[in-house]
């Protein structure tokens, strides 16, 4: 079961698809205008983004600049545009397919869940273990950081964080998400003791040229690759 946030200011044919998406066992979530669906998808994390184009207040082209910056997650884009340079643009924005309207339901179907298994059953094989960027190698079973050969000295803290961040990179990750993945949901801890593990972690990493923790301001932290 995964969450599908459906982005269509046609309230009929966004209901058409949310009843098709929830009949395949997904829970689904509807936005009318492109500043609600970028509102739904910060707050309720979907795994998947069905998004059209032509929407009030930010069109389809905004929302996937602006997902695809924040998060990494599949979009699929059904638009009535059917334009070559449509197509071209929002590829080059981040999207991952492209419907046309009208299009089938049951093919909309197949479509989600072949990107939704591209994105999180072979990424999640992908991820497991050890993962590599460039010199630096992140490993989950053996609970270190090397560089080159070298072993970074990280405390327990660290390298969760490190190990969380590349486990989802290029995602967004709020600070009280690494809150309770890293110190668990039990313990207290202010967001200043996150800031300042981050700035350890980043201070040793920069000592081999390792630059990839983005601070996104007022969301939280992301590992760019």
């Amino acid at each position: 079961m995964r969450k599908i946030l459906i982005a269509e200011d046609n309230v009929e044919i966004s209901d058409m698809m949310r009843n098709y998406l929830k009949r395949a066992g997904h829970i689904v979530y509807q936005a009318y205008d492109g500043e609600q669906a970028l509102d739904f998808a910060r707050s309720m994390e979907p795994d998947l983004v069905l998004l059209d184009i032509m929407m009030p207040i930010k069109d389809g082209y905004e929302v996937c600049r602006t997902l695809r910056k924040e998060m990494d997650i599949p979009i699929i884009v059904v638009s009535a545009k059917v334009a070559e340079e449509d197509k071209e643009r929002m590829f080059a924005l981040g999207a991952d397919d492209y419907m046309t309207k009208p299009f089938s339901f049951n093919e909309m179907n197949m479509r989600v869940g072949a990107q939704l298994r591209r994105y999180y059953e072979f990424n999640a094989n992908k991820n497991k273990g050890t993962r590599h960027y460039g010199e630096l190698t992140v490993s989950s079973e053996r609970f270190e950081a090397k560089y080159k050969e070298e072993t970074i000295a990280l405390t327990a803290k660290e390298f969760k964080i490190l190990d969380y961040l590349t486990l989802n990179e290029n995602q967004i990750i709020p600070k009280q998400k690494l809150i309770d993945e890293v110190w668990g949901v039990d313990e207290y801890i202010d967001e200043n003791t996150v800031a300042v593990t981050i700035a350890r972690l980043r201070e040793k990493l920069a000592k081999v040229g390792v630059t990839n923790i983005v601070t996104v301001w007022g969301l939280g932290y992301k590992w760019q690759f």
